[in-house]
């Protein structure tokens, strides 16, 4: 069986972290930064992509169809909507003591639905991912990354070594990542011509690329705390490097006052997402809950949580999205960013919806409702 890959494994790993009591307040959000210049980046020219173009015409209710064909390799068939698993009863095998291997499922916008590949029961759809447009399906298989064009037959392979690691707004390329005991050596490989282009960005092992905007700006963040200062106000920044000119600026995410009480950034990594039109970068923060009133003592519960997000190129807020306990009955978790909007899932008694949030006026859209217990990566999202 294949280890997730370091992103994904990240990403969907933030629950278990929180709920282990690492959330905490003052000095432990401060991350220290490197080198900035001036330089912001230029204006974005890839026109916007809303949800309803990502994720047009879907039907009121998607679930696993009778039959599910494996995606095709002798044709095209259109980009698509997203990737989803279903948890079902009987996953954990008792005769071999293992978890069954569940069908991963890519649905077209078109409503079709082809198996994309197959996944252990209790980790999700970690080795794929698709592009923020949907063009594009990147696949793990035997240690390597392949990236396929749904609007075509055609697959690059990329090369042996790198693991795919953040997408391109414009989805035009993808940040690629060699991993070693030194650090991350970053390159970018065009998903047109599969052009590789090997990037000079310093880093540590901690040093992460949050998203590519329009193939050119490249968000990133360094993980390492900096001393502790408990006089100090929680604040988060990035940096924004432009790869063709070098040049650097950092844009505040979290600024001092932005956290409400009891508030807090996860004190060993913290969450950020990254990506959309126009590109927003999103912090994660949320405060402990460990005994709801409303259940029995002692139980737990997933923390009341918040995303606060910045505009990469202006550096103005982008908003704030609150998302709903656990306890509360309506669970809802962060998916990725589509378009301009926050993508969620939202878990209610017996189905799984899928809501775009507007990041300004916090309206909710349910695009589609799925089968309870299912599990979503919507285009660019976190593998």
């Amino acid at each position: 069986m294949e280890e997730p890959t370091p992103r994904r494994a990240l990403g969907r790993g933030w629950l278990a972290v929180l709920l282990a009591g690492v959330l905490v307040g003052g000095a432990a959000g401060v991350l220290g930064w490197r080198t900035s210049t001036d330089g912001p980046p230029a204006e974005a020219t890839t026109p916007a992509v809303a949800p309803r173009d990502v994720l047009a015409g879907l039907p009121t209710r998607l679930g696993p169809p009778p039959t599910l064909a494996d995606l095709p390799t002798d044709r095209a068939v259109g980009p698509a909507a997203f990737l989803y698993d279903v948890e079902l009863p009987g996953d954990f095998d008792e005769a071999t003591r293992t978890f069954r291997q569940r069908d991963i499922h890519l649905v077209t916008r078109s409503g079709e639905q082809f198996r994309a590949g197959r996944t252990p029961a209790t980790i999700g759809p970690v080795h794929q991912s698709l592009s923020p447009n949907g063009r594009w399906l990147a696949v793990r298989r035997d240690g390597q990354w392949w990236i396929r064009d749904l609007a075509g037959t055609t697959e690059r392979t990329v090369p042996t070594g790198y693991e795919l690691w953040r997408w391109s707004t414009d989805s035009g390329s993808v940040v690629l990542a060699e991993l070693s005991r030194s650090g991350r050596a970053l390159a970018v490989l065009s998903t047109g011509n599969g052009a590789l282009r090997r990037l000079d960005v310093a880093g540590t092992p901690l040093t992460d690329a949050v998203t590519l905007v329009d193939g050119r700006h490249l968000v990133l963040v360094d993980l390492e705390p900096s001393a502790p200062d408990a006089t100090a106000p929680p604040q988060l920044a990035v940096t924004v490097r432009d790869l063709d000119t070098g040049a650097t600026r950092d844009v505040p995410v979290l600024r001092p006052g932005q956290l409400r009480p009891g508030e807090s950034l996860n004190a060993i990594v913290p969450l950020l997402h990254g990506g959309g039109t126009p590109a927003r970068v999103w912090v994660q923060v949320g405060r402990p809950d460990p005994e709801p009133t409303d259940q029995p003592e002692g139980t737990l519960a997933a923390p009341a949580t918040a995303l606060v997000g910045v505009d990469v190129r202006t550096g103005d807020p982008a908003g704030r999205v609150d998302l709903a306990p656990a306890h509360k009955g309506s669970a809802e978790l962060f998916e990725g960013i589509v378009g301009a909007d926050v993508v969620l899932t939202r878990r209610t008694q017996g189905r799984t919806e899928l809501v775009a949030v507007e990041p300004g006026g916090g309206n909710r859209r349910v695009l589609t409702t799925l089968p309870d217990s299912t599990r979503v990566l919507v285009p660019g999202g976190q593998w």
